[in-house]
């Protein structure tokens, strides 16, 4: 009995292992007629946005005698990743990635995708993120991606652009987690604490730091980015040379000017205080805002190494000052400074022209999205209908 037993048990092994390796050769199978089908209808299975360029119309080379030429179209690529900002291109490489990675998982092409293959990893991204950007990013990195190759656009047809509709409907938009703006009121606090004629250079830092960005819109890339040579001081104002920012896609440049206000809060004055106390030579190449250490020889703060500050470090100072003077820090970011700037310009009634190239921004879209207005200016509307 025990032998017929085993006899079974060893007959039912076999048969599993004959189902399992039958499976495994029917799905390699597949998965070669897949890759098959895809090499013989020129379809490319990419592994990473590198292979972009590899692939499409850069598989016909401009063939050459002459190596200025072939020099020439070497760089064909790059110039045309230059076409997007550095950021741009490195989101939508990464969101291209993790499409690649998800048609490799099912052995379908990549590029050229199908609109059908696109909507439906259109449908997987909505099932596991929580923001409708995710699937953006997604669309406009799968669009650029073809472009480049000279393939057909997916996404320019009729069923993405409606997957891509019915999923930011089925996400639906998180209320979003605005940091407050900072008031005048709170500069006029941070200042005459860090600001007096008695502070020292690691004070006055943080003092220039809040108005130079709360009187100049300053994002804090630009902030950290300004050089002593960038900084012209008058009598009755100053100028900021911004010689790389976020909407200025050619590197032109913009000046930013920054009146003087007689006040505790005047920008001018406590901006020439710190650069005295900083002692930076009015034509030098360096950061105005770097570490700070302590001297024992001297008993003073100075500034050391020549790198700018961390975006963490500025944020981790600004916060810990408004903590300081008895703020939530939890409400606040960097970005607080630029908002509170472009908040009290708005509910001042500044020019929209003045305001909007003030903060170097691009649309009135982009502008408005800075400015919390005060319940005066939203009682404004029905006062003015004058019943």
């Amino acid at each position: 009995m025990l032998y017929l037993t085993v006899i079974c048990i060893y007959y039912i092994l076999n048969m599993l292992t004959i189902c399992f390796l039958s499976i495994m050769v029917i799905t390699s199978i597949r998965e070669i007629e897949l890759r098959c089908f895809n090499v013989l209808n020129g379809n490319v299975l990419l592994k990473s946005f590198s292979d972009v360029f590899n692939s499409g119309k850069w598989k016909s080379t401009w063939i050459s005698s002459r190596q200025e030429f072939r020099d020439l179209s070497d760089r064909l690529p790059d110039f045309c990743l230059y076409s997007k900002a550095d950021n741009t291109r490195k989101k939508y490489s990464g969101a291209f990635n993790r499409f690649c990675k998800w048609c490799l998982n099912f052995g379908i092409s990549s590029l050229p995708a199908s609109d059908y293959n696109v909507s439906l990893y259109f449908i997987h991204l909505s099932d596991n993120c929580t923001s409708g950007s995710t699937i953006d990013e997604a669309f406009y990195a799968i669009s650029w991606a073809h472009r480049l190759s000279g393939f057909p656009d997916p996404c320019s047809s009729f069923l993405p652009t409606s997957i891509r509709e019915g999923c930011h409907r089925s996400i639906g938009h998180q209320k979003s987690n605005k940091k407050e703006p900072i008031s005048p009121d709170i500069i006029k606090n941070i200042c005459m604490l860090y600001a007096s004629d008695t502070c020292s250079l690691l004070d006055l830092r943080i003092s220039c730091m809040c108005v130079l960005s709360f009187f100049g819109f300053l994002r804090f890339s630009e902030l950290v980015s300004l050089k002593r040579s960038d900084i012209k001081i008058f009598d009755n104002y100053l100028t900021l040379f911004i010689q790389k920012s976020k909407t200025d896609r050619y590197k032109q440049g913009s000046t930013v000017y920054i009146s003087a206000t007689g006040l505790v809060t005047c920008p001018v004055a406590v901006t020439k205080r710190y650069l005295e106390k900083a002692n930076i030579a009015a034509c030098s190449d360096e950061f105005i805002f770097r570490s700070i250490s302590y001297c024992k020889s001297s008993h003073s703060y100075v500034l050391r190494g020549h790198k700018c500050l961390s975006y963490t470090r500025a944020r981790e100072i600004l916060l810990s000052v408004l903590e300081s003077i008895g703020l939530d820090r939890r409400n606040f970011g960097l970005h607080s400074l630029r908002a509170g700037g472009a908040t009290a310009a708005a509910n001042a009634g500044i020019c929209d022209r003045l305001f909007k190239k003030h903060g170097r921004w691009r649309s009135d879209s982009a502008k408005d999205g800075y400015v919390k207005e005060d319940l005066q200016q939203n009682l404004l509307v029905t006062k003015g209908l004058g019943i």
